[in-house]
């Protein structure tokens, strides 16, 4: 299960896959690890099919090769680790190189939140960059498209909610964890309400540019608009999503982070929508109140190229969201 062949592409980040064992001795998982400038922060990722994983975190993706060696260094030794409490062996390490991520963090809560945390979760995760680099923290906010994209699911009775992070950028995901790695299991603050952020990282997604580009092509797309949704046209904000609106956005998104090989040349977009259930939403953010849309909307493209363009670009919604301020809160999406 040792993933070592990825010489030629860019690490994004990695995981050690953890066995139980009855072996009594065993080095902390952390003491393990820890060599020089490579010492990373190990953050307990969400059980996948009952296989404990735990990510090893730096602050720059560009220590992660060297890191991949010396860990598999030690897997050699068929030492055994102590990791939260209990003794394991090391399976193996899981390389990540993919683009695209979605990753999902439990929030606890003391108190009632208010209904819009907008601002308040795009503060975090700038505050998080800017523990692990403040230069690219600044470099992101003057940005015009943003890398990620933010949102709050909200939580039933005596359950979490989750704040919910799409990153667009392969080389956010080490700084990302890296930073939100010093809240874990800790009290936080939102919108002046104090809560408390989970211990453990649920990775929902992955995927790349090149397997998105290859996806097979629908005629007929239907789209979830999870959060409050709104579009410029013009001089205008527009809530109901236009396929012209919805497809035009992100195509625009897509161009702006994929290779040049992958890019699209703007289209003139001929698709219909043919049925929608809608709603709309009032957020309060800095500006004022914000009115979005929410509910679901199927489009039709006759014309095969487009919908095959216009396909790529719904599962690429699902990382980025559509539309206005997807970095506070707003244009969740997916595919269904």
């Amino acid at each position: 299960m040792t993933s070592t062949n990825e010489s030629d592409a860019k690490i994004a980040g990695l995981s050690v896959v953890l066995r139980s064992t009855t072996r009594v001795r065993s080095m902390p998982l952390g003491d393990w690890s820890r060599e020089g400038e490579l010492t990373p922060v190990w953050i307990p990722q969400c059980r996948e099919q009952g296989i404990t994983k735990a990510i090893a975190v730096l602050p720059q993706a560009k220590f992660y090769p060297r890191l991949v060696q010396q860990l598999v260094e030690q897997i050699s030794q068929s030492s055994a680790v102590e990791w939260q409490g209990k003794s394991y062996d090391l399976a193996g390490v899981e390389v990540d190189t993919h683009d695209l991520h979605v990753l999902r963090i439990p929030i606890f809560l003391g108190q009632p939140l208010p209904a819009n945390l907008g601002r308040a979760i795009h503060a975090l995760c700038f505050r998080w960059l800017g523990l692990a680099d403040s230069a690219l923290a600044e470099q992101l906010y003057q940005q015009n498209h943003l890398p990620f994209a933010l949102s709050i699911q909200p939580s039933s009775s005596r359950q979490p909610m989750y704040l919910r992070i799409g990153l667009l950028q392969k080389e956010l995901l080490s700084p990302m964890l890296w930073g939100l790695s010093q809240d874990l299991g800790r009290e936080i603050t939102l919108s002046d309400r104090s809560c408390r952020l989970g211990r453990w990282v649920e990775r929902l997604h992955t995927s790349s540019f090149e397997a998105l580009s290859q996806v097979s092509p629908l005629n007929t797309i239907e789209l979830l608009f999870l959060s409050p949704t709104s579009f410029k046209q013009g001089q205008r904000i527009q809530p109901f999503p236009l396929p012209e609106l919805v497809f035009g956005n992100l195509l625009r998104r897509w161009n702006a982070f994929v290779p040049v090989e992958l890019q699209f040349l703007n289209l003139e977009w001929q698709g219909l929508t043919c049925a929608y259930e809608l709603g709309t939403q009032v957020l309060h953010l800095k500006g004022g109140a914000e009115i979005g849309t929410t509910g679901w909307v199927r489009y039709e493209f006759p014309n095969p190229q487009q919908a095959k363009v216009a396909t790529i670009l719904a599962h690429f919604a699902n990382f980025a969201g559509v539309g206005r301020k997807t970095g506070m809160g707003m244009g969740q999406v997916r595919i269904r």
